[in-house]
């Protein structure tokens, strides 16, 4: 079994009456890319200050790699680099400047600091802008310097807060492909933060969906995505009767009626069973389609406005 890298145990964060973090209770696994999935305000940046040690929870526990963030921060630190929505980078040093003076803040020997920038800026596609001022980079440029920025401690452990925002479609991809090749190459354990669905999807080991500071669904989305198995059935004439029928099936959540074509809403694949209730009541069936979509989990949770 991998070894937990992040973990936290009823962790919470109040501000007044306000509580921007409720009972957090998270695992993450070495070498696991695991996204916290939610809209502005679902609680993420402050889970990654509190997992930074640069907000003190108000009560709850939390470890990195077996380091508690709260009794020993700024070891904890050590072992994580962190990529903010925002890179904190020098416009006016070129690339190799700027990993060049993160590399001496975190205590990086001369002996291995050159090497280990020139294999980063290699790592991260920047290898020919080496030596050019950042103010020049495009966003997206800039937040794959800010990854090998993070980088330059060798971390076990890296969290990126809505790394792709901003960016647009090809860029966005650079940097989700070299996250993953990361986690699963080297064997970094990746947390990121991010709102795109799509993103998600497509590159996330495991999920956490966060609704006002609490976690409202976890795990792979292969697992969430079955508990939410979306029926569409076209038929010749749709009755009440029909209906009625279709909602006692075993697994069954929710039938809705759109003319002659009904969405029903189950925990497994029911094609067939709906298939012989229609058949049986007498009904002729046009067409039956089964999707599964993260989308609809997220819709579950989240008002349109939200999503948007």
């Amino acid at each position: 079994m991998k070894r937990v890298m992040i973990k936290t145990v009823n962790l919470t964060k109040k501000y007044g009456d306000f509580t921007a973090v409720k009972d957090l209770n998270l695992e993450v696994y070495e070498g696991e890319f695991f996204c916290l999935l939610g809209p502005n305000g679902a609680g993420k940046t402050t889970t990654f200050l509190m997992l930074l040690g640069l907000t003190r929870p108000t009560y709850g526990s939390a470890w990195i790699e077996d380091c508690d963030i709260i009794r020993n921060p700024l070891e904890a630190r050590k072992r994580v680099g962190f990529v903010p929505e925002v890179p904190g980078l020098y416009d006016d040093l070129t690339a190799r400047e700027n990993l060049t003076f993160t590399a001496e803040l975190n205590g990086v020997p001369k002996s291995v600091r050159e090497k280990r920038i020139k294999d980063l800026l290699d790592k991260v596609d920047l290898k020919g802008w080496a030596d050019v001022k950042v103010g020049k980079f495009s966003r997206g440029m800039k937040q794959r310097l800010a990854i090998a920025d993070a980088l330059i401690k060798e971390p076990k452990v890296l969290m990126l807060d809505e790394p792709t925002a901003g960016i647009d479609p090809k860029g966005s991809e650079e940097i989700l492909s070299l996250l993953e090749n990361l986690s699963r190459k080297e064997g970094i354990t990746i947390l990121m933060s991010s709102h795109l669905l799509h993103h998600v999807e497509k590159y996330g080991d495991r999920i956490a969906i966060m609704k006002k500071g609490e976690i409202v669904a976890t795990g792979s989305i292969s697992s969430l995505v079955k508990e939410e198995n979306i029926v569409e059935i076209d038929l010749e004439g749709v009755d009440e009767a029909l209906i009625s029928e279709l909602n006692r099936l075993d697994g069954v959540k929710e039938v809705e009626r759109r003319g002659n074509k009904l969405i029903i809403v189950a925990q497994r694949d029911i094609r067939r069973e709906v298939f012989d209730v229609a058949s049986k009541i007498g009904k002729k069936v046009i067409s039956v389609k089964l999707t599964q979509s993260l989308e609809r989990i997220y819709a579950k949770y989240f008002r349109e406005e939200e999503i948007r």
